[in-house]
């Protein structure tokens, strides 16, 4: 990480109620991040060696320690933890995320929705990810937040902003997509009004700084607040007049102010606000902070000035790009759930129920009790598609559980992961070919670890939760849906061939009762009752209460052996039945099966997976 340069100044009192702080901090443009990181293998034993995941494909893949030694083999249940330096300062948070159960969760900015697909930009791939709908389980957008306002200033759009100057989208220089709003000097500006007032949300916009310093020429962000005495404005002045970047707010609110000093290259302004605080920063550095503002945000000012009867230096000009308004909200305490229908949930709680019918970045479409309406994405938290079966693309090689972080910290809501077949690991990046988004390259500096599965090959044959059982679920964890779907779980599935490999069912459950982990119920499983059987092609083979030897109260994952002579090519049936109690046949344990998959292995049976960190949906 580059350090900041530290340089004195004398205190500076504004006649406005900005106050400046007397240090200057430096700016540091992001440079490209070196590959010299060890990542660590933490053998199923615990035993952690420091070295690098290498390998290729054809001839397989290992580790290689440090100091140099023989490669080790990748065991099932091992843990690679790489230490890549994760997204850089410019990356904004993903605005959307999509998930299709333990399978994969992906964040992005959403470029549709239709019938058949949703389609997804990240912003370290250059096609876009296409995910088959049927098998998507929601697609949200980050807890708490609603877009309000997105503009990469691909084209300029003139219904969105008013004009005055000659801004235009240029293709050289850029940071995202293929172009950048050129800001010229001399009194260019765009201004947004936003339909609604917003009162606590978050504003970022990437800015290039050319480093050039102009006498008493300014491009600048400016927000508009309305309080009851009237408006008030924070203006962020991005150059040219001075070598540091500074932030006025003459009408309030009081704001203390630590100048940064200016450096060439792309940054990132952050300015979130609300009635207790604004806080202001530039690539994570805080710039400003002080009360909130007396008023909602009404408008938004991107724009340069000259003072009269000065004219610009010829060639002077600023870029902006990825431009985010997002809106804060509070996440409803409680919420229905319905599989069988569609669902808008709404930021303030209200749940729309019916059929998605399509959707881009900007609207959803749907139907209603029958009759069409359209939302916009700033009223809503997220969409929640009915479950149904989904089969995934079959997928050979390494098992593996890929995770990587979408944003800067490094909590649970900005990791992703993907679940799939290892198929290249390189210095840049690390290949994962998947059941539903085909094959992701996640570059190596964005990957937190990777959970090895297992060689051989795997098919999911159904990616959502279920609820089995005969109880609304109310206490905590509450199962995924909290309504029972009864005590029978039956999918269908198609093979090519058969592999001259062992076969096993591989289930994601939660809340099963074991034959030891109940003090109330595990004698009952003992001796017959309240068991989850397992039947293949019609025969009963194994049941799954046996293999659970915790409390079961996080999801585990256990794989049940399928004899070879029931597994044929094409049509297959696997069924998960519940029994009752001897005395009462209707009362069921209640479970939660997250997904289910059926895999051909070409190592033994793998040993317990240490437990992932399960996301929100």
């Amino acid at each position: 990480m580059n350090s900041l340069s530290i340089k004195k100044r004398g205190s500076v009192i504004r006649p406005i109620h900005a106050v400046a702080v007397t240090i200057t901090l430096a700016l540091v443009a992001p440079t490209t991040r070196g590959q010299s990181r060890f990542d660590v293998l933490e053998g199923p034993n615990g035993q952690r060696t420091q070295g690098r995941l290498a390998g290729e494909a054809r001839t397989g893949f290992g580790f290689a320690p440090n100091p140099a030694a023989a490669p080790l083999a990748l065991e099932t249940g091992s843990v690679v933890q790489f230490n890549g330096s994760g997204p850089n300062s410019l990356s904004s948070p993903p605005a959307f995320r999509v998930s299709i159960g333990e399978s994969l969760r992906l964040s992005g900015a959403l470029r549709g929705i239709s019938q058949r697909a949703v389609r997804l930009k990240v912003c370290w791939e250059a096609p876009e990810v296409m995910l088959p709908r049927p098998g998507v389980q929601a697609v949200v957008q980050r807890p708490g937040e609603a877009r309000v306002l997105i503009d990469g200033f691909e084209t300029l759009d003139t219904s969105r902003w008013s004009i005055a100057g000659k801004p235009e989208p240029v293709a050289d220089p850029h940071l995202n997509e293929k172009r950048s709003l050129r800001l010229p000097a001399g009194g260019t500006s765009l201004v947004h009004r936003l339909a609604e007032p917003l009162a606590t949300g978050r504003f970022d916009l990437a800015f290039l700084d050319d480093g050039a310093v102009v006498a008493a020429h300014q491009w600048f962000m400016e927000l508009t607040f309305q309080g009851p005495s009237g408006s008030s404005l924070v203006r962020v002045s991005l150059g040219w007049s001075e070598e540091s970047l500074a932030v006025e707010s003459p009408s309030g609110p009081a704001l203390a102010v630590q100048r940064l000093a200016r450096t060439p290259g792309w940054h990132r302004l952050s300015l979130r606000f609300g009635p207790a605080e604004t806080e202001v920063s530039v690539d994570g550095k805080e710039l400003a902070h002080g009360k909130g503002p007396d008023g909602p945000l009404v408008a938004i000012r991107l724009a340069s000035s000259t003072p009269a009867p000065a004219s610009p230096p010829k060639g002077l000009r600023g870029h902006f790009d990825d431009l985010q308004l997002i809106r804060f909200a509070e996440p409803p305490a409680s919420l229905e759930l319905d599989v069988a229908q569609d669902e808008a949930r709404l930021v303030l709680g209200d749940q729309l129920y019916g059929d998605i019918r399509n959707s881009d970045s900007e609207r959803v479409n749907m139907t209603v009790d029958g009759e069409p309406i359209t939302l916009n994405w700033s009223d809503i938290a997220g969409l929640y598609f009915r479950r149904q079966p989904a089969v995934g693309a079959l997928v050979e090689g390494l098992l593996a559980r890929l995770e990587w972080r979408s944003a800067l910290a490094d909590d649970l809501d900005n990791i992703d992961f993907a679940e799939g077949a290892i198929s290249a690991v390189t210095d840049q990046a690390v290949t994962l070919a998947t059941p539903y988004a085909g094959t992701l390259s996640v570059p190596r500096e964005l990957v937190r670890k990777l959970v090895v599965q297992g060689q051989g090959s795997r098919l999911v044959i159904d990616p959502a939760a279920h609820h089995l059982g005969d109880e609304f679920s109310t206490t905590a964890p509450v199962l995924d849906p909290p309504q029972p779907e009864g005590g029978l779980l039956e999918r269908t599935f198609e093979l090519a061939d058969i592999p001259n490999r062992p076969c096993f069912l591989v289930l994601d459950v939660v809340q099963v009762v074991g034959e030891d982990n109940d003090p109330r119920y595990s004698q009952r499983v003992r001796d017959g009752e309240l068991r989850t059987y397992v039947a293949f092609n019609g025969k009963r083979v194994d049941y799954l209460n046996r293999y659970i030897k915790t409390r079961n109260l996080a999801p585990e994952r256990v794989s049940i052996p399928i004899p070879p002579d029931l597994v044929r090519a094409g049509r297959n049936t696997v069924s998960l039945q519940l029994t009752g109690m001897a005395t009462k046949e209707k009362e069921l344990d209640d479970l939660g099966v997250l997904q289910m998959a059926i895999e051909f292995r070409s190592t033994p049976n793998r040993v317990q997976e240490p437990p992932h960190e399960p996301g929100p949906p």
